[in-house]
């Protein structure tokens, strides 16, 4: 498997529970692991390239309940980190190429498993690599993925700079002008 690469920087948004005392820490995503990252091996910090993905993230959480992210109590809805990535360069699971240069279906994000995100993770994270950008489908509702995350591995969670942290009523669903 050779991994094709692209470089992210810039402005990323990250959904946290306003309980949170430090949203960008990896600590609990080592903890109980997700799609990039296996349990209790490594960490990443999980961030969402638009305000669109940030929102349907925040969403996510609730689909298929009878509740909804409205019917929180206003201090327990999700709040939102402005975080600055420092440029760099992360593996690509994004473009039709990078997807199929990690041997991930054409379909991805559909029809790729957790497991087998974090096999590709795993190998990425032996090798010395910095995070992974990819699609999102965080949206259930969607036939296509929405737009693009970015799952930075806790070796080089120094890239991330927390900007600043709004509360639910703040930012969902604002403009990302208005951030």
């Amino acid at each position: 498997m050779r991994f094709r690469h692209v470089s992210r920087g810039g402005q990323y948004l990250r959904v946290c529970d306003p309980s949170w005392s430090d949203p960008i820490e990896t600590r609990f995503s080592k903890l109980y692991g997700a799609r990039w990252n296996p349990k209790g091996w490594f960490g990443a910090l999980y961030l969402n390239a638009t305000i669109a993905v940030a929102a349907a993230n925040a969403r996510r959480t609730y689909a298929g309940e009878i509740a909804t992210l409205f019917d929180l109590l206003p201090e327990l809805q999700p709040d939102l980190a402005v975080v600055t990535i420092t440029q760099s360069r992360v593996i690509d699971i994004v473009s039709s190429k990078g997807i199929a240069s990690a041997g991930l279906p054409a379909s991805y994000p559909i029809g790729a498993s957790w497991p087998v995100c974090q096999g590709l993770a795993s190998v990425a994270y032996r090798l010395g690599e910095n995070g992974i950008a990819c699609r999102s489908k965080a949206d259930a509702t969607a036939t296509e993925w929405i737009g693009e995350e970015l799952a930075l591995f806790d070796r080089v969670a120094d890239l991330a700079t927390l900007k600043s942290r709004l509360s639910f009523a703040d930012w969902y669903p604002l403009e990302v002008t208005r951030i």
